[in-house]
């Protein structure tokens, strides 16, 4: 299914709209203040963050909101561009996470802590998870029946349990829809390039006179992939060692001669000792060896190299996919019957097909080759023959680029059952409400262009190399033999299946009557049951297959399970006095009893206090807390690259490198005595060389049962005005300020390889006594045969603490100019502090105002946060028009890699501005059309040092550049 249109033609029209109509965007987020004014409603409602039923739409938390319009305004068809803009809001996985873990699935998470400690709501309810980081996938919630969407921030786990540390996403869907709508959107780049579509059709309807109502929608979205080649900024990304021509790797134990290696070289007109015998060699297509560094007799004859500094490297990450393609079916349907006045019976049911796939550079292996093998280059023989032991086997990296690019397609089928009951109770002014809910998310990933081990091992051992098998496979060269690359080609299959079965029932009403008004109480209990299970096939279960993993992948499969009781409790304190209209004061408690963890408590007390008709203070402390996740405790050992970068200043590379400062300051001496201590053989630790720029070889990550809850408090403090301007040109004037403080101790999350590295070697003071015991230097490992690094272990831990605390201030007004209205809205949010102490003992760091992909891999946060990041939305109404344009804000950051290191050249991020535009026209009653352009100015993203993907951060910054969409609704 598609939706074919000209490239060309669709631009120029677009252009030619957005020129007659100088395009705005229109408003987005908007805080939730204007109905807090104190005016009561017809309905009763249920604020997000609260489980009491009120008139008011009080909230003692900052709420910002978002319309179902405002999720149309972009060339995006999934969620993350809209809510990634918000101030609150930290990028997740989402179009640009090229990442064979994540299935091109959409997440969220809130104030830099991560989407695992962002809860997602539907309708006040809980959703499953569906990623390997215990996150719901967004893409499960019908984007077509979004009415609103509330974002609430700070610890909620009072109210709804665990996971909402950071704060609550609540989606809360049409209701009583009736009619017929069908709407379309299509999209493309400037470039012809990143198209997208999408298609609904929702139809509603009462019955039984009105006591029910029943609604059906039907969804299909499409987004074309863009690769990093398609890019100026990610054309060349992650160089790597690991080259398609292969190189031998000199063992220290049994290096050849440099007379030898020198002889081989001079016959190419190379000076002796350019070429070291330390240093690894790759081969020529013609057998002659070439020194990848210098590149010293390098005679090209493969895609993808590059050099740098006079050095050769492979492109790894040219090929990879700079957003990631995208379809999905969904259909969702739910319906409401009041059985009887006061009674109703309702339920659900969403069901979700997506498909997604990535792409990565071809894999590689370092394998042993026997000294008989009959594709061993003459010049090669002549080194290898200068060894102590001549006729021991030595060992080859190559890349596998006859095999292929490594592709993994995902496909994910999900969905969502839920019943219930609900009625009201008379006697307490209040009601009951009893649920079930089922939801289940499986995903199958086909890895593609795999290497089988035992395959390959099997014709290099040959003695005739795999002559009769495929016509003979010559590793040494990039020398594609089509037979040979399908004999050790594999594909492979791994399958996982997350569930949660849940059963929660409430009741909630009137306790008694104080002067100041009633006091209103909330009770529940609930019981969930999370699942999950990975399955690998038999190629990466025994660690045959060399693909996206490498070694053995476990089959896990694992459950928790919690039990909980609730309760909230809403007191109005005074009323009707002078500076006093309202103080009200509300509590909540609930205590959570884990199967793997045990029993834990969580609390909150708030405050409301209305001084004025115009003016409103808020605030309250919370105790949240997040019990580990069957991924975080149960998830299999998996592959992990962290990035240490190339050798140059204090903070790149590896400190054992001697072209690094490392091995060149005032504590050269102490780092060269570590590198020995931790394996760097004694006769090449002074011409030890990291040719790579990440830890590829033997890192892993993976999950921990003896995990404990996470535990978090947080303030927050504000107050709201609301000036009454009735009748003048202003009719709607409100401003808020909060200021917020979270503090999570015991984080779970893993200590980033990087990081690691360069605290081992005493980045930070982390080890001032370069000891070899520091907890630093345990997570990895160095091959005694090479001093390359090729073990780190990363796995989930409680570790430190994380603590951030800014303000968040919104300001929101409305002008009429005649029959016209002018909306303007302001979103800012300040970051005081960012601050992480990964392990008792730490030194603090502070990453306010940092951005780097090791800034964000420990304790599962964010990799980016900027001082001040802000949204301006200003939407004009006219008739049957309305134009709206939004400024988006990003403060400048600089390099984590920076941090701690004096005079460090690391490149950091200027400050962003975006701009974007767009227009509605709503020809009748039944019929509008909408266009727009997103990054106006075609801004393009930053390059930095310690990059997060592509050379740059996608989520944080557009990466697609200037875009156009256009798109049409109809109502019957």
């Amino acid at each position: 299914m598609g939706i074919e249109f000209t490239r060309t033609g669709f631009r120029a029209a677009l252009l030619a709209g957005c020129a007659m109509a100088a395009l705005p965007t229109a408003a987005h987020a908007q805080e939730a203040e204007a109905p807090e004014a104190g005016q009561p409603t017809e309905t009763e409602i249920v604020v997000t963050g609260s489980r009491i039923t009120r008139k008011d739409y009080t909230s003692n938390s900052p709420i910002v909101s978002i319309g179902a319009e405002q999720l149309k305004a972009t060339n995006s068809v999934t969620m993350d561009d809209v809510l990634f803009r918000l101030p609150e809001v930290t990028p997740a996985f989402g179009q640009g996470s090229n990442d064979t873990t994540t299935s091109g699935v959409t997440t969220i998470g809130l104030r830099g802590l991560g989407a695992p400690r962002t809860l997602v709501l539907l309708d006040g309810r809980r959703l499953t998870a569906a990623t390997y980081t215990g996150a719901v996938d967004l893409n499960i919630i019908p984007k077509s029946l979004i009415e609103t969407v509330e974002v609430i921030t700070g610890g909620a786990s009072a109210a709804y349990g665990s996971d909402a540390v950071a704060g609550v996403v609540n989606f809360r869907l049409k209701k009583n829809f009736t009619g017929i709508q069908v709407s379309g959107q299509a999209g493309i780049t400037e470039r012809g390039d990143g198209a997208t579509q999408e298609v609904s059709f929702t139809a509603g309807s009462g019955f039984a006179d009105g006591r029910g109502n029943a609604v059906l929608t039907l969804e299909w979205m499409n987004r074309d992939d863009v690769n990093n080649r398609d890019r100026a900024f990610s054309a060349v990304s992650r160089p790597s060692s690991s080259l398609p021509f292969g190189a031998f790797n000199p063992n220290a134990a049994n290096l050849p001669s440099q007379s030898a290696v020198d002889a081989v070289f001079n016959r190419y007109g190379v000076a002796a000792g350019a070429a070291r015998a330390t240093g690894n060699l790759a081969f020529n297509t013609n057998g002659t060896l070439f020194a990848p560094t210098g590149s010293f007799n390098y005679l090209g004859g493969a895609e993808d190299m590059l050099s740098i500094g006079g050095n050769s490297f492979y492109n790894s990450s040219g090929v990879n996919g700079l957003t990631v393609p995208f379809e999905r079916y969904g259909v969702f349907g739910k319906v409401d019957y009041e059985v009887r006045d006061g009674l109703t019976v309702y339920a659900h049911a969403g069901y979700q097909h997506v498909t997604s796939g990535t792409v990565f550079a071809p894999g590689f292996a370092t394998v042993t080759m026997p000294i008989g093998n009959p594709f061993i280059p003459a010049d090669l023989r002549q080194i290898l023959a200068s060894r102590p032991n001549p006729n021991a086997s030595f060992t080859v990296t190559k890349r596998f680029a006859d095999v292929g690019a490594r592709t993994a397609n995902s496909t994910t089928n999900g969905y969502t059952l839920m019943a219930g009951v609900k009625g009201d109770l008379a006697f307490i002014d209040g009601g009951f409400d009893i649920y079930v809910s089922r939801g289940q998310q499986t995903a199958n990933q086909h890895d593609e262009n795999g290497v089988s081990l035992s395959a390959l091992n099997s014709l290099i051992n040959a003695a005739d190399g795999g002559v009769a098998a495929c016509g003979g496979y010559n590793i040494f060269g990039n020398q594609p033999n089509s037979r040979c690359a399908a004999y050790i080609r594999r594909n492979t299959l791994r399958v996982t299946e997350a569930s949660q079965d849940m059963i929660e029932a409430s009741v909630q009403g009137r306790l008694f009557k104080l002067p100041a008004g009633d006091v209103r109480f909330a009770l529940g209990a609930d019981y969930r049951k999370d699942s999950f299970d990975f399955t690998p096939d038999s190629g990466l279960a025994s660690g045959d297959v060399v693909s996206f993993a490498t070694g053995a992948i476990p089959a896990v499969s694992g459950s928790t399970n919690v039990k909980e009781v609730f309760g909230e409790i809403l007191v109005p304190v005074l009323r009707g006095l002078p500076l006093i209209q309202e103080l009200n004061l509300s509590a909540g408690y609930r205590y959570s009893d884990y199967n793997t963890s045990g029993g834990i408590s969580t609390y909150r007390l708030e405050g409301d206090w209305r001084m004025t008709d115009w003016l409103r203070l808020r605030g309250g402390y919370a105790r949240a807390a997040r019990a580990p996740n069957v991924y975080e405790l149960y998830s299999p050992q998996t592959p992990t690259a962290p990035v240490v970068g190339a050798p140059g200043v204090v903070g790149q590379g590896d400190p054992c490198d001697i072209r690094g400062a490392y091995r060149t300051g005032a504590s050269a001496s102490q780092v060269r005595s570590l590198c020995l201590a931790q394996g760097v053989p004694a006769n090449i630790v002074d011409s030890y060389i990291f040719t790579n720029t990440q830890l590829t070889d033997g890192a892993l990550t993976g999950g921990n049962p003896n995990l404990t809850p996470e535990k978090a408090d947080t303030y927050t403090i504000g107050a709201v005005l609301q000036p009454k301007l009735a009748g003048g040109p202003i009719s709607r004037l409100s401003f808020s300020v909060d200021y917020y403080h979270i503090s999570l101790k015991d984080a779970i999350g893993t200590l980033d390889g990087a990081n690691a590295l360069r605290r081992c070697y005493n980045i930070g003071g982390y080890n001032p006594q370069y000891a070899t015991d520091n907890p630093y230097c345990a997570l990895f490992r160095r091959d005694p045969a090479t001093g390359q690094i090729n073990g780190v272990s990363t796995f989930n831990l409680n570790l430190g603490r994380i603590v951030t605390s800014g303000i968040d201030a919104t300001l929101q007004t409305r002008f009429d100019i005649g029959e016209d209205k002018l909306d303007l809205t302001a979103t800012l949010n300040w970051t005081e502090q960012y601050t992480t102490t990964n392990l008792p003992g730490d030194t603090p760091t502070n990453l306010a105002g940092s951005i780097g992909s090791s800034a964000g891999s420990s304790a599962g946060v964010s990799a980016a946060f900027p001082k001040w990041k802000g949204v301006v939305n200003l939407s004009y109404s006219t008739g049957a028009f309305q134009f709206g344009g939004q400024w988006r804000y990003l403060s400048k950051m600089r390099d984590v890699s920076a941090i701690g290191v004096a005079n460090s050249t690391a490149i950091g991020t200027p400050a962003y501005h975006y701009f974007d535009l767009n227009a509605e026209w709503r020809v009748n009653k039944s019929f509008a059309m909408r266009l727009g352009v997103v990054n106006l100015t075609d801004k393009q993203p930053p390059v930095y040092t310690s990059f997060y993907q592509s050379n740059t951060y996608p989520g944080v910054y557009d990466v697609l550049g200037r875009s156009f969409f256009v798109g049409a609704t109809a109502n019957f």
